[in-house]
């Protein structure tokens, strides 16, 4: 059986002074890093505003569910006074 030997790629070489070459490389990863920085803000701010939008709404819910639940006393309140107002007419009536 035949030893296959593996393929090393040969090192890219490069015609551009150095120089030049570690200054595009420099600008190429500095605006890597600028992009993935501001992409990061962005997933932060955006996380941020959907946690207050959540918040927001949680504190609107429970203050609906207190008036709700206010104006179900104030109308059993109501039904009992009604109640007792009509059964006081009648037995003054009588």
């Amino acid at each position: 059986m035949e030893a296959e030997t593996a393929k090393v790629p040969s090192p890219r070489t490069f015609r551009s002074p150095k120089r030049i070459l570690a200054r595009f490389f420099r600008k190429s990863r500095d605006r890597w890093k600028e992009k993935y920085q501001t992409l990061q803000k962005e997933a932060k701010r955006l996380t941020n505003q959907a946690a207050d939008a959540r918040r927001s709404r949680e504190r609107w819910r429970e203050k609906a569910e207190a008036a709700e639940a206010a104006a179900k006393q104030l109308e059993a309140a109501l039904a009992a006074e009604t109640t007792a107002r009509a059964e006081a007419e009648k037995k003054g009536a009588h």
